[in-house]
């Protein structure tokens, strides 16, 4: 998902500095500021604007307890750090202050972020439908521009780039994107529950079901009877949840009948044992 964003400042920036034809067009790229960029920019007949992530962090600030859910976890959540740069090729004769040129084009950029924060796809591609992840639309995605801390290690950045890199001005944009992550089961449902109360009588044993059909389809909304295996009583009663699962509470050890019936009057009878020696109580209607 990080190359959407790449894509995303690079549409954003090119189509709002190019959105007058009479002007020259200037190119927008998400490329490294290395020795093959500033070749490239000698090179070029236009003005060029980098954009270039240079460094990836967790914002912590966001996180909470939800993080560590494994059942349904809130997004993974990081700081994409980029820096923005404006070039203009010296060698061009129309160009007297290529500098200036420059600070004036790394300006439009500035107040065109500024206008957009806080950056969202849907605002960014309308009225076209945004190309990204389904969890980047309507988003507004939390966005520093030109922070006043700067990029620590900027002067590292520039002289690590190769032999030919020097210090070139740029501005320190940082965007945090949500990364979906997938749910991981915490284990098998538990089916059997034991309660003890002393001094008092033998222990009562909660007990958790699925009532499915024959695909393996939960049904919702079943009535489910624990029934005397002797006498035919009903002793407790519950419904199957959308998943088809079913709970039955302080049941005494023994042998039972439970009964589930659909609510089209479908009925089902199994004979269970309290406590399942399987640990299952499955119930599967033909």
């Amino acid at each position: 998902m990080i190359n959407q964003l790449d894509e995303m400042l690079a549409h954003l920036l090119y189509t709002r500095l190019n959105d007058d034809p009479t002007l020259p067009t200037i190119d927008v790229l998400v490329r490294p500021p290395d020795d093959t960029w500033r070749a490239f920019v000698s090179g070029n007949a236009r003005p060029a604007v980098n954009i270039y992530m240079a460094e990836v962090r967790e914002d912590r600030d966001q996180r909470s307890s939800a993080a560590t859910n494994l059942v349904d976890p809130e997004p993974f959540r990081v700081d994409c750090h980029y820096l923005v740069s404006a070039w203009v090729p010296s060698s061009d004769p129309t160009i007297g202050t290529p500098t200036i040129v420059e600070d004036w084009l790394l300006g439009e950029c500035l107040r065109i972020l500024a206008d957009h924060a806080p950056i969202n796809a849907s605002r960014i591609y309308a009225p076209a439908a945004p190309p990204v992840d389904p969890s980047l639309v309507d988003n507004d995605l939390r966005t520093e521009i030109a922070p006043p801390e700067g990029y620590a290690n900027l002067g590292d950045f520039w002289t690590g780039l190769g032999q030919g890199n020097i210090w070139h001005p740029a501005a320190h944009l940082t965007l945090t994107l949500p990364l979906q992550r997938s749910s991981r089961p915490v284990g098998p449902p538990v089916t059997t529950l034991h309660t003890t109360f002393v001094p008092g009588p033998e222990p009562f044993v909660h007990i958790g079901g699925r009532f499915r059909n024959l695909a393996g389809v939960g049904v919702a909304g079943a009535w489910i009877e624990l029934v005397d295996s002797v006498t035919g009583a009903a002793l407790k009663a519950t419904r199957t949840d959308e998943s088809g699962r079913f709970q039955l509470y302080d049941v005494a050890e023994g042998d039972y009948r439970i009964r589930a019936r659909t609510e089209d009057g479908a009925d089902l009878v199994v004979p269970v044992t309290v406590p399942s020696a399987s640990g299952r109580y499955e119930l599967v209607m033909n």
